[in-house]
């Protein structure tokens, strides 16, 4: 007698969920590394973008972190409180604000880059060299898919 299959729930299938699942933890490796320098993954990637440049536009940053406007916002805000950027109006359109890294800016991220490099070291090593590298293959050859059909 032949028993019946179970039925797959939506994470088993979707593709969205597992991708959100492989975030999630993803992030928490991340963000252990970097709680003993006040920092998540994402307010550490902007400061590391806004290290490579001089006042940044919030809508470019947003852009280069694949980032919409809350999402930037709970980024901005505590940095600014704790003085790691500043925030002022574009001396060449008053409408535009830019966003700078301050000198505590700098110290923190080169600080936290130890804890960085810690979880990148950390995911290498849970996954293994060739599936890392085949899982950010992958990903790239998705975004790249997906982003052209669009």
């Amino acid at each position: 007698m032949n028993t019946p299959a179970p039925a797959l729930s939506v994470a088993d299938v979707c593709t969205a969920a597992k991708v959100r699942r492989l975030s999630r933890r993803i992030t928490q490796i991340y963000d252990e590394a970097l709680t003993p320098h006040g920092l998540t993954i994402g307010q550490y990637g902007l400061l590391a973008c806004l290290s490579r440049r001089r006042g940044t536009a919030i809508g470019a940053l947003a852009g280069m972190l694949a980032a919409d406007a809350s999402t930037m916002s709970r980024l901005v805000r505590p940095l600014e409180v704790a003085g790691l950027i500043s925030i002022r109006a574009s001396t060449e359109d008053k409408r535009s604000k830019l966003v700078w890294l301050s000198d505590d800016g700098h110290r923190r991220r080169s600080a936290a880059q130890a804890g960085w490099q810690a979880a990148q070291a950390r995911i290498a090593e849970l996954l293994g060299d060739s599936r890392l590298a085949a899982l950010r293959f992958m990903l790239d050859e998705a975004h790249e898919r997906l982003e052209t059909a669009i």
